[in-house]
This record gives C-alpha cells, structure tokens and sequence, in this order.
C-alpha cells in the first residue's frame, strides 16, 4: 500500500531549485497530493491550469498516421515506423512560470516552476519523478485493476 506520508516526501525532493510546487493529479484533475514552496497554497488553481492544458492538447491534437509525412522511421525518429498518438510530455511556459505536466500510470504529475528555472532543467527533473513514481503506482493500478 501506498503512504500519503511517503508520497508527500517524494514530491517534496522536487519541489527545490526554483520549482515551487509539485503536484499529483487524478484523473478528472483534482490533486491527490500537493507540495509547495512555504507560503504558496495554490494547489486548485495550479491544479485547474494543468487538468485544463492537459485535456485540451490531448483532445485537439490531430491524430497521426502513417501517411504523415512529419513523422515515420526515418533517422532521428526513433521509433522504427510505429506510431503511439498518446500524449506523454506538455512544457508550457507561461508569464509568470513554467509548467512541466507528464503522466503517470493513470493520474498526471504536475512541476510548477519559476520563470528562470530552464526548460530542460524541469523537464528532466519531472521525467526524474515519473520514472520514480511509475513503478509502484503501477502495481497499485494492477492490485485495485484485479480487485475490482
């Protein structure tokens, strides 16, 4: 079983140089869990934002298909001609910070930066998290799956 307590301290290693909130999503985009920088208790507001940004790109994004001449097996594609339309990453960098929202098994991982925090920094910082996350959430996903 997964502790609150123990997820709360996960997010909380990410939320340092300059990322001041870190937040965990279910999936209609309400938080589960939010940790901030002190003083910052923005967790529905930052919450909204992402759910919002999240559902909108996944919804309006055109489905690719083999005939797209952007995409394919060429070199640099990586992915040797098969296709996976799902999205997976969203950087957003807005006025007054930047927002890093990724998925992870079925709820979605929200970084809340500043505006001098770099892109890649972010983004590697929330792939860090994902990777971490993604494993036992996985076997809770597959434990309440089976149960039901």
């Amino acid at each position: 079983m997964l502790k609150p307590k123990v997820i709360s301290q996960v997010l909380q290693q990410a939320t340092t140089g300059g990322v001041k909130a870190t937040l965990l999503l279910n999936s209609e985009g309400s938080p589960l869990v939010f940790v901030s920088e002190a003083g910052d208790r923005d967790a529905r507001v930052y919450a909204a934002i992402a759910s919002n940004v999240w559902s909108t790109f996944e919804k309006n994004t055109k489905p690719l298909t083999k005939e797209d001449p952007t995409i394919g097996s060429g070199v640099g594609s990586g992915n040797g001609g098969g296709i996976n339309n799902a999205l997976k990453f969203l950087l957003v960098e807005c006025e007054e910070g930047n927002l890093a929202i990724t998925t992870v098994t079925n709820m979605l991982l929200c970084l809340v930066a500043r505006t001098d925090v770099a892109l890649g920094i972010l983004k590697a910082k929330t792939d860090a998290l994902a990777r971490h996350l993604e494993e036992p959430f996985q076997r809770v996903s597959t434990y309440t799956q089976s149960s039901s």
